[in-house]
C-alpha cells in the first residue's frame, strides 16, 4: 500500500500538545528565572555594602572619622576613592546612602524600576 503526500506531518492534535507542554514549560521557567534575577542583585548589593564597610574602616585608622554620602558619587569622592560603587551587568541597581551618627549607616535601596525597587539593605556601626 502507498502513502499518500497528505500523510505525511504532523496532525492538529499533536502540534496543539506540543504548544501547552512548551506554554507550561514557559509558565515554570519565566518565573524562577526572574527569581534569579532578583537574588543576584541583592547580592550585588551587599557585596558593595561590604566593600563599603571595609572602605569605612580603612579611612577611619587613616582620618580618625567616619565619611558619609547621600549618593554613590559623594560617597566615592567622601572616602577618598576608597570605595565606588560596583556596576552590575545591566547597570546601577540600587542607590546607596551614608549617614554619619554616633557610627555610621550605610544604606541600598533598589532603584525605581528595577526589579529590587523598594528593596533595602542597611549595613551600620554604632
Amino acid at each position: 500500500m502507498k502513502h499518500s503526500s497528505l500523510e505525511k506531518g504532523f496532525t492538529l492534535i499533536e502540534l496543539l500538545i506540543t504548544l501547552a507542554v512548551a506554554a507550561i514549560l514557559t509558565a515554570i521557567a519565566i518565573p524562577a528565572y526572574n527569581g534569579y534575577i532578583t537574588t543576584a542583585r541583592m547580592t550585588e548589593a551587599h557585596n558593595n555594602l561590604a566593600a563599603l564597610r571595609l572602605a569605612q574602616e580603612e579611612y577611619f585608622l587613616e582620618n580618625n572619622n567616619y565619611f558619609d554620602g547621600a549618593n554613590a558619587t559623594d560617597i566615592a569622592t567622601n572616602s577618598g576613592n576608597l570605595w565606588a560603587v560596583t556596576k552590575g551587568s545591566d547597570g546601577y541597581n540600587f542607590d546607596y546612602v551614608v549617614t554619619l551618627s554616633s557610627g555610621w549607616t550605610a544604606t541600598a535601596t533598589g532603584k525605581t524600576g528595577t526589579k529590587v525597587a523598594g528593596e533595602t539593605i542597611k549595613v551600620e556601626k554604632e
